[in-house]
Order: C-alpha cells, then sequence, then structure tokens
C-alpha cells in the first residue's frame, strides 16, 4: 500500500514539476520571439519610414549583382544589415528591382507578391528559411540600373535566420532542462516521498498494532463473562449466594472492561481532537493534595509509607479535572509496583517559570531498555504490567497526552529494584 502511495505521489510530484518547467518554458520562448520580432519590426518601421520620404536607392535588376551606391546613398543606408532586402514591385505585379544585401532568387520572389493587399509586416517563410517583410504602397520614381521607372510598391525584407537559430537554441536549452529537471524531480520525489510516508508508516504500524492489542485486551474480559455467564446457566436451581464466586468474578471483569472502555474512548477522542482541555485559574497544590490524601489511605493498608513536599500556593492555568486524572494514574502505578515497607515521595513545587511535579517510589523499578516505550499503548513490562495488577496498559498513555495537552513535559527514571520516577513540569501561569 505505502509503495503504492509513493509512486503515486512520485508521479503527482513530476506531473507538476513538468506542467510548471514547460509553462516556464514556454513563456521565456515565446517572451524572447516576441522581443526579437518586435525588434526587427521596429527596424523595418524605420528603414521603410525612410525609404518613404527620402528618394529610393539605385536599384539592379534581378539576376545582376549589386551596383555600388553613390556617396550620398552609402551615407544614408549604409547602417544596414547585410541581412535587409528590397524588392520594387511596378503595379502590374512585376519586380522591377532589388537593393542592398540579401539576395533573393527569382524563383522566390513570387512568394513575397502582394499587391493588391494591405501594407504591413508579415512573416513569410520559403523553403525552411523565414523572412520579416514590412511591405509600403507608395508610387514614386525610382532608378533601375541606368533607367527612370515608375515603382508602384515597395517591400523591405529581412531574413530571420539568426533570430531562428537564437530561438532554437533556447528552445533546446529548455527541452534538455525539462529531461534532466524531470530526472531530479523523479530521484528527488522518490527520495522525499519515502522520508515523508516514514511518519504515516510508523502511525499505521501503531494504529494495527493497538487494534489488535485493544481486540485481545477486550478479549479476555468478555471471555470470562461469558463463561462465568454459562456456568450460571449449568445450575438454574442455584440461589445467588451458591453462585456469588461467579458472579463477582463477572462483575470484576465487567469493571475492568468499562475501565478499558472509557480509556481507550479517551485515548480515541484525544488523537482526533476531539477531547478539549478546560482552560481555567487552578490551584495545582490543592490538586495533588486531595490526591494524596486519597491514596495515603490505601498506602496504610499495603504497608507503604506515603510522604508529600507540597508547596504552597501554586496557581496554573489547566483542567483540574485532568490533572487529578493525571495524579490518579502516577500515584496508582506508584502503589501497584511498590513492595509492602516501601516508600512513596509526592512532591509539588516551582521551579523557575514551570511547576514540577514529582512522584517518586522505591518499587521494583524498570529496565532501561523498557523505559522509551512506557508512554506506548498496551506496551506491557512482565514485572509492571502483569495481569495480577488489573491494569489496561493505557494509564500512561493518557497521563503523556494530558501532560502534552498542557504543554508540558514528563520524563521518566528508574532502575530495576530501586524504584522509578515520574518528573512532569508544566508551565508557570
Amino acid at each position: 500500500m505505502f509503495r503504492k502511495t509513493r509512486i503515486r505521489l512520485v508521479t503527482l510530484n513530476v506531473i507538476v514539476v513538468f506542467l510548471l518547467l514547460n509553462a516556464l518554458g514556454s513563456a521565456v520562448y515565446y517572451t524572447m520571439k516576441y522581443r526579437l520580432y518586435s525588434q526587427v519590426d521596429r527596424e523595418l518601421a524605420k528603414v521603410s519610414q525612410r525609404l518613404t520620404i527620402d528618394p529610393l536607392p539605385r536599384l539592379h535588376r534581378i539576376n545582376e549583382d549589386s551596383l555600388p551606391y553613390n556617396r550620398l546613398e552609402r551615407k544614408k543606408y549604409m547602417d544596414l544589415d547585410r541581412r535587409y532586402a528590397l524588392l520594387v514591385w511596378d503595379s502590374f505585379g512585376r519586380v522591377i528591382g532589388t537593393a542592398f544585401g540579401e539576395r533573393l532568387e527569382p524563383e522566390e520572389l513570387p512568394n513575397f507578391f502582394h499587391i493588391g493587399k494591405p501594407d504591413g509586416v508579415e512573416t513569410v517563410t520559403i523553403k525552411g528559411q523565414e523572412y520579416r517583410v514590412q511591405t509600403v504602397t507608395v508610387p514614386k520614381k525610382v532608378i533601375v540600373g541606368d533607367r527612370l521607372q515608375v515603382a508602384y510598391q515597395f517591400q523591405l525584407i529581412y531574413n530571420l535566420a539568426p533570430e531562428r537559430n537564437m530561438l532554437s537554441s533556447l528552445l533546446y536549452v529548455v527541452v534538455i532542462g525539462d529531461a534532466v529537471s524531470i530526472v531530479i524531480a523523479i530521484i528527488a520525489g522518490w527520495f522525499l516521498a519515502r522520508h515523508a510516508l516514514i511518519p504515516i508508516q510508523v502511525s499505521w504500524e501503531k494504529q494495527q498494532q493497538f487494534i489488535a492489542d485493544a481486540s485481545h485486551e477486550l478479549r479476555t474480559p468478555l471471555t470470562a463473562i461469558m463463561v462465568n455467564l454459562e456456568r450460571l446457566f449449568r445450575h438454574p436451581d442455584h440461589t445467588i449466594e451458591q453462585e456469588s464466586e461467579k458472579i463477582m468474578i463477572g462483575m470484576q471483569e465487567a469493571k475492568r472492561l468499562s475501565k478499558l472502555v472509557a480509556d481507550l474512548l479517551t485515548l480515541a477522542r484525544s488523537d482526533s481532537n476531539e477531547l478539549q482541555i478546560m482552560r481555567k485559574k487552578i490551584r495545582l497544590d490543592e490538586v495533588v493534595q486531595k490526591c494524596t490524601q486519597v491514596f495515603s489511605q490505601l498506602a496504610i493498608v499495603k504497608e507503604i509509607s506515603l510522604e508529600t513536599a507540597i508547596e504552597e500556593p501554586l496557581e496554573i492555568v489547566g483542567d483540574g479535572e485532568r490533572l487529578h486524572q493525571l495524579m490518579v494514574i502516577l500515584l496508582d502505578n506508584a502503589l501497584k509496583y511498590t513492595n509492602k515497607g516501601g516508600t512513596i515521595f509526592v512532591s509539588c513545587k516551582k521551579e523557575g517559570n514551570r511547576v514540577a511535579i514529582l512522584v517518586k517510589d522505591s518499587g521494583i523499578g524498570i529496565s532501561k531498555e523498557n523505559i522509551p516505550f512506557l508512554f506506548d499503548r498496551f506496551y506491557r513490562v512482565d514485572k509492571m504490567r502483569s495481569r495480577a495488577t488489573e491494569g489496561t496498559g493505557l494509564g500512561l498513555s493518557i497521563a503523556k497526552w494530558i501532560v502534552d495537552a498542557h504543554h508540558g513535559k514528563i520524563t521518566v527514571s528508574s532502575e530495576e529494584g530501586k524504584g522509578t520516577s515520574f518528573l512532569v513540569t508544566l508551565p508557570w501561569k
């Protein structure tokens, strides 16, 4: 699935890059073409204006070598490129003479025929060669060779070979650049898509693991409930007192199932951002004090010493109910995994611009290799998450979410056989 997604992402990336490069290349190409042709048109218009106002230069007949200009003509037209040609027509549609540097073959001349058409600039293509042609209809006398004749229309012709070569080179560069860019886009797109999908793949794997673990956890109490209910039907004549043990087991499993479903619902809502933190000013020292008072009675029953060091007052902005839930989770874990005669120490104090909550026990501890996975959902350490403790494996995941939702940080330090410490730091006001 992820390979197909990666291929689709790379394909879309290449298509986008291809379209952008083609749009950019086309814009550059046609802009350059417009500028080159506009420059040629301006030059043609300027020279045509001179030819219209001033006498036309002396023309030579078709198939004749160019005649040398006199001094006046050379002064007027010496700045013209040799790619210009002047073609003069009479009123009968015949070419009576040419001038300037560009040589045109007799069989090419009919392609420039423009009698009866509006004056202006056009592009004429002959045998793959493009010419830019400015046509002006102005009857005037001209000298062709040694004779005086009447011209009806003249055309100033410019050979576009250099401009076409420049545009061809530009097009070649654009095409090569597109090809190279597409190859780079494929390689870079594959690399980026692979790295972009890593978090999604990890999340997907965690979700699959979460579903498998949740199914396993839900199946266990359901099975226990079903088994005990079936046993009740085997002896329909028994009294409630006689079957009280089976009923008690069913109730315990139902209670465990209810807690597991509630925890799963909490995590599901937190993942979808449906569960919001109700932020308001609260006394954190009072929240911690209430939790420790409740657990102190449980600690007495287990013959565990519960010590506290709570600074007063500690006012922060947060959700009192969620912070109470956080303390219950941490104290419950400490109480479960601390042996008889052990100690639990709880402190709450201000440190700089943050408030620190420490829950430290002298319990069985956690191995270093297991610490990074403590906040994973359903993660179990044999010594800590045994079924005898009736835990769901979701408590620390919920604790982590509560701390993150308050923009805080929770860290764990532990050593096997010596105990575990949970340190929570929250922003001060």
